[in-house]
């Protein structure tokens, strides 16, 4: 019950990204959620963050192909697949944070 708790925001994002609805991925994130690339990378602030999900996420069209979902803990959940946008592909591999059924950190671990 613990795992689909965590699980289900995250899932939400990666359809709501597969389906280009802008409104649904942002409504998966904290008003505080935060975002860094590499796994010693310094997260963004809130307001950066939402400015990255705008323009690297939304207005991109970034999607993951074949998402592989593996719980870590009762608040961290691992994406793997294949992630693409507007001129760029690479493997995911994504870090997320889940506080009160809401992401509050993406970390790209490229």
């Amino acid at each position: 019950m613990q795992d689909e708790t965590v699980l289900k925001p995250v899932k939400a994002l990666i359809e709501a990204m597969q389906a280009e609805n802008a409104k649904r991925i942002r409504a998966q994130f904290s008003e505080t959620a935060t975002q860094a690339y590499g796994a010693e990378g310094t997260m963004k602030t809130a307001e950066e963050t939402r400015k990255w999900l705008e323009s690297d996420i939304i207005n991109r069209q970034g999607k993951v192909a074949n998402p592989q979902y593996t719980v870590i803990n009762e608040n961290q959940v691992v994406v793997k697949g294949q992630y693409s946008s507007h001129g760029y592909t690479n493997k995911a591999d994504f870090l997320f944070t889940v506080h009160n059924g809401l992401i509050t950190s993406w970390r790209m671990r490229y």
